[in-house]
């Protein structure tokens, strides 16, 4: 076919009237990042409806829209966040409300978590209005909060199995809290949280859901793993809690994160920490994977390079993605946000890109540093869902 010809069929080709089949499987060949998928939207109402009005390819999308790099969340006010792009090194002009003056203790599939002085976690989706109400998690008396915001300290934090948009009836909650970062998990319809029974009481640092079980690092390097038994029967979780690794004898100056690989690895990520007085700031990063094999015990192993993934740490579920699909994204990278609970007044300053290769880090561009005494910036999935969505479920 000539090219004059070619262009005169997409010139008269009704665009807005395509079969349904040919429009899905257009979407479904789309590929990140979210803001295709927008535009794909935005061309007309039969396209806007074919991503809002089907469901099934709906959660498709949101499933691989959860594997794009992650915005950064920045406060603008104590009621309103921003979106800096730190690929495109750019502030977007949209303004989120999210009115709470008061830290992130978490922040996966688009929800961010925090928690109020009865130590109740709340679950906002501030691209959507959804909310999530969930029952205060229990401290013993002594550990009762003395000063003006100390609450917000007692969840470290908070991780959900799955997007509730896409698995509604079926997703999870878990919390890290108290003194020694104890774990409490919770389900749709469930009133009260269900503790674990605390393997190895030291204090954990960062957990993750990962093929059908939760797991959890301590800052000795002690790994566990939690799977809830009862998916489909009784509404008071039962758990099966193992020792994967035991902790070691010493701890280190090293805050420990869990991460899942692009080809579906664990990884454990040691961030080494300075301090001075009330500064703090990161000197280094160590990246450990997690070699599990039948009938062997299980052992951490020092990797180098991990290739083209690059990593983003911080209040958020820890993530990766593989650089190569998103262009000036740094692949064999550590991203990482300030996610110390007592940040200082001079702002969050703590945070950048490190290079595994070079042993460098780089600031991020163009970061406002106003606002200092306002809750650390953090990473965040957009959400693809129509505002007029606001409660997945209640409890």
């Amino acid at each position: 076919m000539a090219v004059s010809e070619k262009q005169n069929l997409l010139k008269h080709t009704d665009w807005a009237n395509l079969p349904k089949n040919i429009i899905d499987s257009i979407i479904e060949k789309s590929v990140p990042p979210l803001s295709q998928f927008i535009r794909f939207g935005s061309v007309c109402k039969a396209w806007h409806a074919a991503i809002t009005e089907n469901r099934s390819l709906r959660s498709k999308i949101l499933k691989r829209c959860h594997h794009q790099v992650p915005f950064l969340m920045i406060t603008k006010s104590q009621e309103k966040r921003g979106l800096y792009n730190i690929i495109e090194k750019k502030l977007h002009g949209v303004e989120l409300s999210v009115p709470y003056k008061r830290r992130c203790c978490g922040s996966s599939y688009g929800w961010i978590a925090t928690v109020d002085w009865t130590l109740a976690i709340k679950l906002i989706n501030p691209f959507t209005g959804g909310i999530i109400d969930l029952p205060s998690v229990d401290i013993p008396v002594v550990n009762k909060f003395t000063k003006e915001d100390e609450h917000e300290f007692h969840v470290k934090k908070v991780i959900l199995s799955d997007d509730p948009y896409v698995n509604p009836d079926n997703f999870m909650v878990l919390a890290l809290f108290g003194a020694s970062s104890s774990i409490a998990i919770i389900r749709p319809g469930e009133k009260t949280w269900t503790y674990t029974s605390n393997l190895e009481t030291i204090a954990k640092d960062d957990a993750i859901f990962h093929k059908g079980k939760f797991y959890a690092v301590d800052f000795r390097l002690g790994i566990i793993s939690v799977q809830v038994t009862n998916m489909n029967g009784s509404l008071v979780s039962a758990f099966d809690e193992k020792i994967i690794i035991p902790p070691e004898e010493e701890g280190d100056n090293a805050f420990k994160y869990i991460v899942e690989s692009s080809d579906g690895e664990l990884l454990i990520v040691q961030r080494f920490i300075s301090t001075y007085g009330p500064y703090r700031w990161t000197t280094n990063f160590k990246v450990l994977k997690l070699r599990q094999h039948a009938n062997h015990v299980a052992r951490l192993v020092e990797v180098r390079n991990i290739g083209d993934d690059a990593l983003f740490l911080g209040d958020n579920c820890s993530m990766s993605v593989a650089a190569s699909r998103f262009p000036e994204c740094r692949p064999n990278s550590i991203y990482f946000t300030d996610d110390t609970v007592l940040y200082t007044l001079e702002g969050s300053i703590d945070m950048g890109i490190f290079s595994l290769e070079t042993g460098c880090f780089q600031p991020f561009d163009d970061m406002d540093p106003s606002h200092s005494d306002m809750p650390p910036p953090f990473f965040i999935l957009p959400s693809l869902v129509e505002n007029r969505v606001t409660h997945p479920c209640q409890y």
